[in-house]
């Protein structure tokens, strides 16, 4: 691990806050011909810090008048679209780049950073920037739909951030849509029989805009990459993550071990360390069939069992000399497995399991999109000041979910490895019972939806409500 020493030493000259700046998010995606039921499955962490608020929202469809604008937070206007859709969205106040989001068509929206390294990038208007999510789930029945929607925006306003990857999921497929600062981008479609793992770099290298299938994009990615010296043509073969990344990230620990992690717990075959310096792919075939729960435990990874694991030492802290920041980080916020299925409505067909702060201390809430309203545990008033100021948020009081996840993960963290075997077998053993009752609970739910749809809701909020409240007694008794 000698390339991992040597960068660590330079990078630990600067205080380390694992989960901020470069270092935040991470995702794993599942095609639906990797997965066991044949789902499309999106897990994602969110890293933030452990002092900042998310609360679950409910947003209506709504019809808007001919005529009417929407403005974007960089200043242009846009023609409004003539009906918005419904979504769920776990809202992050004032960190407008992390929200996640599920549509009523089943459309997944969560991002990644990934710092480019354009610094002449092209703004009209203002440019555009976190609007972008939320018009997907605004205006997007499919994946697809989303990606070809960004692209345009994107081309006519210009990215304003230096780089990220947008992913969207839908039943069908999910896509990695790569951002530049200014008017590039290029996506490209996750197999349906593999798996794919981002960090913060992007983890998109060929590019064959011919195949409309898989790719989408800029036509002048190659042509303005060569233009800058950033590809040689006579040199090879045109990879977008070394042409456009920043540079110091195609060898960071801190994006290729969570990366190699990630794609360690999933994939067929064995995949180089890190420290060969050989780039990891942008996707893999896995070893089975996939399920729910085997995104969480990717999501609640710290290289146990790696050349990169920890030992005894605390998994959340600075990484030691040789280590580097964990899946499952010190900065995670919460993690997200969405569950996206065809053949289903989709208030039954999409399912979204959310781990309130570190998925390691936390369980994997199930919630329907078809619940008649979020759970009161998971929604709560926010001062209007948290949305300009995040880190002044207050924790909600003790009845509601975040405070109780929050309390017991920071009591985990006080005795890392004499309470963490017994809180993750009670989670462990959870989230069995809740993924047990859920083909049952949605028999009855489909037969009830083709009879008496406000019966078949009403399962829906008895199930979430009812798992919550177990999830709340659970934590409750952990904490003590």
């Amino acid at each position: 691990m000698k390339s991992c020493v040597l960068l660590l030493a330079a990078l630990m000259i600067i205080p380390f806050q694992p989960g901020y700046g470069d270092q935040g998010c991470f995702l794993v995606v599942a095609g639906k011909a990797a997965t066991a039921d044949g789902s499309v499955l999106l897990g994602h962490n969110e890293d933030n810090g452990i002092d900042k608020l998310a609360r679950l929202r409910s947003v209506e469809r709504k019809v808007h008048s001919r005529g009417e604008t929407l403005k974007l937070a960089g200043g242009a206007s846009i023609p409004q679209a003539d009906t918005t859709f419904g979504y769920l969205i776990l809202e992050m106040p004032g960190l407008a780049y992390s929200h996640g989001l599920l549509n009523e068509y089943g459309v997944a929206v969560v991002s990644n950073n990934c710092p480019s390294r354009e610094d002449l990038g092209e703004l009209t208007e203002g440019g555009i920037g976190p609007d972008l999510r939320f018009l997907v789930a605004e205006r997007a029945r499919t994946a697809r739909e989303g990606v070809k929607l960004v692209g345009f925006l994107i081309k006519s306003y210009g990215y304003v951030a230096s780089g990220r990857t947008l992913t969207i999921g839908d039943p069908q497929e999910a896509w990695q849509v790569a951002m530049v600062h200014g008017k590039l981008w290029v996506a490209r479609r996750v197999p349906d029989d593999e798996v794919a793992v981002l960090a913060n770099s992007y983890a998109i290298h060929e590019v064959a805009l011919e195949d409309t299938l898989n790719y989408l994009g800029s036509p002048e990615i190659k042509a303005y990459a060569t233009q800058r010296g950033w590809y040689t043509p006579l040199r090879g073969v045109f990879d977008f993550e070394r042409a456009y990344a920043r540079q110091d990230l195609l060898t960071d620990p801190n994006q290729r071990c969570r990366q190699w992690s990630g794609f360690n717990r999933v994939a067929a075959s064995p995949l180089p360390l890190p420290d060969t310096g050989i780039a990891l792919p942008f996707s893999v075939k896995p070893k089975k069939k996939l399920t729910p729960a085997d995104l969480f435990g990717v999501l609640r990874d710290h290289y146990e069992d790696t050349p990169y694991s920890r030992g005894t030492l605390p998994p959340h802290g600075p990484p030691p000399p040789g280590g580097a920041a964990t899946i499952c980080n010190g900065a995670t916020n919460h993690g997200d497995v969405f569950q996206l299925r065809d053949g289903l409505p989709v208030e039954i067909g999409a399912l979204w399991w959310i781990a309130l702060w570190r998925p390691c201390a936390s369980p994997f809430l199930p919630l329907y999109y078809g619940i008649s309203e979020v759970p009161e545990p998971l929604d709560f008033a926010v001062d209007p000041a948290v949305f300009s100021a995040p880190d002044k948020g207050v924790l909600p009081g003790p009845e509601k979910a975040l405070r109780v996840f929050h309390d017991l993960t920071l009591q985990v963290d006080g005795s890392y490895y004499q309470r963490i075997g017994k809180v993750r077998q009670e989670w462990a053993g959870f989230d069995s019972w809740s993924l047990l009752l859920q083909p049952s609970l949605e028999r009855l739910a489909l037969e009830s939806w083709k009879k008496d749809r406000p019966l078949a809701v009403e399962l829906l909020d008895r199930y979430c409500a009812g798992t919550l409240t177990r999830a709340l007694e659970l934590a409750r008794e952990l904490e003590k």
